[in-house]
């Protein structure tokens, strides 16, 4: 029996505000929070205008079997709807949690493959920090030129906007932003 793959899917338009804000602060310690979700723009350097096709949001897929990380979605529905390699993309994601080391590797092997990217990460958490091998995945990204950043107010306010179906309710910064000069102090040391 061959093993379980990621195959391509939709992403889905936007997330809900509850999920958004559970998900989402610069927490330092985020008991409970199992999910990653990834909201994702991609621009094509010919035109900057976003259509549907062009930005949404993924979560992981937790199976019993296999796991597919909101990267990994990401990755496989892209390569999907981009075939082609003639064309200059600039992509940004907005994450919940910075990429595990396995998803670090495969992010550096899609870039290996699409040189035409360039692709910008901002985290809003950092996911075990502490364990070398996940500082080792985050260098290895910044190598290949990703680059990385903590969200900060404005960032959470453009995903608001974009990717949260907030109904007209105007965002608020609520504690978002708790542990983000922490977080980024730990990104930059992490990096150099």
């Amino acid at each position: 029996m061959e093993p379980w793959r990621p195959s391509p899917r939709n992403p889905m338009d936007r997330i809900d505000p509850k999920t958004f804000r559970f998900h989402f602060p610069n927490l330092l310690y985020a008991s409970g929070r199992k999910l990653c979700y990834l909201c994702f723009q991609v621009e094509r350097e010919d035109y900057f205008s976003c259509n549907d096709s062009d930005w949404g949001v993924f979560r992981n897929k937790v199976h019993p079997w296999a796991r597919c990380h909101a990267e990994q979605c990401f990755l496989s529905w892209f390569r999907d709807q981009y075939p082609y390699r003639d064309e200059y993309y600039n992509v940004t994601w907005f994450l919940s949690w910075s990429p595990c080391p396995t998803c670090a590797k495969e992010v550096v092997e899609f870039l290996e493959e699409y040189r035409n990217l360039t692709l910008s990460i901002f985290t809003s958490r950092l996911y075990y920090f502490g364990h070398p091998n996940y500082q080792q995945g985050l260098r290895k990204l910044w190598d290949a030129g990703v680059q990385l950043d903590i969200m900060s107010c404005d960032d959470f306010e453009y995903c608001w906007d974009n990717f949260v179906d907030h109904k007209g309710m105007h965002f608020q910064r609520w504690n978002l932003l708790n542990d983000c000069d922490f977080l980024a102090a730990e990104l930059q040391e992490i990096l150099r």
